[in-house]
């Protein structure tokens, strides 16, 4: 939609251009009304209130976009490629809230994305314009006669108590300046608001959950120093620290905010993020919050006179939808890990990397553990939206995609990163049998898989756009140690890996369309192979890249090797017990070794105590998985990229699959991987037709196996070689494990 087809003649209104948290007022008479309804769109992010009532318990929304054209330079130049824009409004029923007579409505604005600064002063990247308002209020009275209150020049805006913010970091507000009911006080003395110029956008009404208070905590209060206590959330969340002020006017309330504590039982600096929640209090006794953003932490101080209610666990509303727990208490704990790292980076219709440091979508996480979030979560609205971020910031001339959705400038690389326009719109395809996805996204991936090509030289995919990373695999553990800086594994190797898979889903793509499959893909898949063989491939030993960092599975995967390079792989991670992979590797190592029959190895390596392992997260006390490997190379706590295997507890050691080929999950395979170290396990998964339970308990030989089916769904138990049909409800069953 245009600016009139959400709009009709409401204007853009904003307060000073150069002030990031304004508030703006209006009033309006209105009949005792049948029905209203607003639309509304506050840039960056909008709290809405009508006759002092806050409207919604939505949080930060509008959900983030690339909203509009902004110039912008790039490592000291101009950006010259071009996108699509979008920008998100939503429609609130506000019937319950108008009354007969005069009505007051009051908008909180805040930055967010939009009125932030991106990139350091350096790179002279600039935020997308002047914090804005727009709204459309429409009603209908008993008597079928109908109006509409614009938004416009008769508004008034001033500052609120929010006298310095920044995104990623923090707010200070001072409560004098803002009194607690502003927007139904008298309004008389502000300033009219400035008129804005339309967007040059694409308007649409948002349909992905917003962020909300999902659940709260009581912390635990650790210490008291003076007039400084230090508190436990218990878990390393997102949301806010929320106090009740009890301070004389004037006098300051500081919270600071960690990931960690340090040896001394302090918040540990290095995992603060420099994120802080300042007051300065008016005296009268209010609850107190950030308004416009979040923090992310486990620990946080308290100095001066308040009193801690709660801690506010929020992200996107997305219901879990998946159970898993078993008797290993590291799986357990790596999908309890998994699914609170994942959801604490799912704010605003992004699948970020971190929600401290950076909250970006990049699209290498975003890719890597869509499967995987899929599989944990009813992720369907959220994720079409993104796969519009990914498609918006596809360059329309080369093809290039941007290594974060919406785009911030950022680092990344040509496979593992854009061939996100591929696969999210097939896993997504893959698991809700939704075709207009496919349809929608098809031209976007013909034109990336032309960047590849344009990017490879004698084949292999060796460079990215001028000036950017080309990046293959990431935080691999041995290169962030002093000694080595860099991967062993190859980037181009890696990136002409990912190439080829994106060229085997791109055939899959086009037969689910119903399309005559280009020969030109299978043209260039074999190509890229003999590249790989010609280039990495050493015919004494079997190996690829000689074995290094999972290189061996990559090749694997997309069927490149002899049995001598699976037992290479085997080999290794036999002696290692150990992952030496990074982001992609790990999850690919992993699968790898389940799909070719080696269950106990992978399970093993999950399992595994070695110092590059998910146990020694778990033993450090870790409650989300972190960014690097080692221990002592973190920048952040919370990154969800290495819990990409966490799909594997799923789809192996319970064993729900679906069919080959398939889509919607109209047909599934149950086939767990029973290994004697994990003798129980148990959980269930949400598909379009219902869920999928599988539960399982092992005696010596015997094992007791029930299994839950949707009706609808065709499916078939898989045990030694044999197939048994399963019916819909419960199916029980006990087997002898063959020795």
């Amino acid at each position: 939609m245009n600016h009139q087809e959400m709009f009709g003649g409401a204007r853009w209104i904003g307060g000073d251009p150069d002030y990031l948290a304004p508030n703006i007022r209006a009033s309006f008479e209105s009949p005792r009304v049948k029905r209203a309804e607003i639309t509304i769109c506050g840039l960056g992010y909008f709290l809405l209130y009508l006759n002092g009532q806050k409207v919604s318990d939505d949080l930060f929304v509008p959900v983030t976009s690339d909203y509009a054209p902004r110039p912008f330079h790039n490592g000291g130049k101009p950006f010259d490629e071009e996108w699509k824009h979008r920008c998100y409004c939503l429609k609130y029923d506000v019937t319950a809230f108008l009354k007969e007579g005069k009505n007051e409505l009051g908008v909180s604005l805040g930055s967010g994305f939009y009125g932030r600064k991106l990139w350091s002063p350096d790179d002279e990247s600039i935020c997308y314009g002047q914090l804005r308002l727009c709204y459309r209020l429409t009603w209908e009275d008993e008597a079928g006669n109908c109006g509409e209150i614009l938004s416009g020049p008769d508004a008034r805006w001033h500052k609120s108590e929010i006298y310095e913010c920044d995104f990623t970091r923090g707010e200070k507000q001072d409560l004098r300046n803002c009194p607690e009911d502003w927007s139904t006080a008298d309004y008389s003395a502000w300033e009219p608001v400035s008129l804005l110029e339309p967007l040059d956008t694409d308007y649409l009404f948002q349909n992905c959950p917003a962020d909300k208070i999902i659940r709260r905590i009581k912390p635990r209060l650790l210490k008291e120093v003076g007039d400084e206590r230090l508190y436990d959330a218990g878990e390393n969340i997102t949301g806010w620290a929320v106090i009740r002020d009890e301070s004389e006017e004037g006098e300051n309330i500081q919270i600071r905010f960690s990931e960690e504590i340090d040896t001394l039982g302090n918040l540990h600096e290095k995992y603060m993020h420099r994120q802080y929640f300042d007051v300065i209090s008016d005296g009268k006794g209010r609850l107190l919050h950030p308004h416009h953003t979040w923090n992310a932490f486990r620990y946080f101080t308290v100095t001066g006179k308040a009193k801690v209610e709660m801690v506010a666990v929020i992200h996107s509303d997305l219901p879990v939808t998946s159970r898993f727990s078993c008797s290993s208490p590291v799986l357990k704990w790596l999908y309890d890990a998994y699914l609170r790292t994942q959801l604490c980076n799912m704010h605003g219709g992004i699948p970020s990397d971190c929600p401290h440091l950076e909250r970006r979508g990049y699209t290498g996480d975003g890719q890597l553990t869509c499967e995987t979030v899929l599989t944990v979560l009813n992720h369907e609205s959220f994720l079409r939206k993104w796969i519009g971020d990914i498609a918006d910031c596809q360059d329309i001339h080369s093809g290039h995609v941007q290594n974060t959705a919406p785009y911030v400038r950022s680092g990344g690389g040509p496979g593992g990163w854009g061939c996100a326009i591929i696969v999210a719109p097939w896993q997504y395809y893959r698991q809700y049998g939704d075709e207009s996805i496919l349809q929608e996204n098809y031209q976007g991936m013909r034109m990336y898989l032309d960047y590849l090509k344009a990017h490879s030289e004698k084949d292999l995919v060796t460079s990215d756009r001028a000036g950017e990373w080309c990046l293959g695999d990431w935080c691999v553990p041995g290169s962030i140690t002093p000694e080595r800086k860099v991967p062993l594994i190859p980037p181009p190797f890696v990136n002409t890996y990912f190439h080829v898979k994106s060229l085997d889903m791109m055939m899959q793509v086009e037969k689910a369309l119903g399309k005559e499959i280009d020969p030109e893909w299978e043209i260039r898949r074999d190509a890229a192979m003999q590249a790989i063989i010609r280039d990495y491939f050493d015919i004494a030993s079997g190996d690829f890249c000689g074995n290094v960092e999972g290189a061996n599975a990559f090749a694997l995967d997309i069927g490149l090797g002899d049995e001598r390079t699976l037992r290479n792989l085997v080999s290794h991670y036999e002696e290692t017990l150990c992952y030496d992979t990074g982001i992609f590797g790990t999850e690919i190592v992993t699968r790898v070794l389940f799909e070719k029959g080696y269950a106990p190895l992978a399970y093993a390596l999950m399992n595994s105590e070695k110092e590059i392992s998910f146990a020694g997260w778990m033993k450090a006390g870790a409650t989300t998985l972190w960014e690097y490997w080692p221990r002592g190379y973190q920048r952040s706590l919370s990154h969800p990229m290495f819990g990409a295997v966490a799909k594997e507890l799923f789809h192996y050691v319970l064993g729900i699959r679906q069919a080959e080929g398939g889509a919607g999950w109209k047909k599934a395979v149950i086939a767990p991987a029973l290994v004697k170290e994990l003798p129980q396990a148990e959980g269930k998964i949400q598909t379009p037709l219902g869920d999928i339970g599988v539960s399982y308990e092992a005696f010596g030989d015997q094992v007791k196996i029930s299994v839950q089916i949707p009706s609808g769904m065709e499916a078939a138990f898989h045990w030694e070689g044999q197939e048994m049909p399963l019916q819909a409800g419960l199916n029980e069953m006990a087997l002898t494990i063959s020795q």
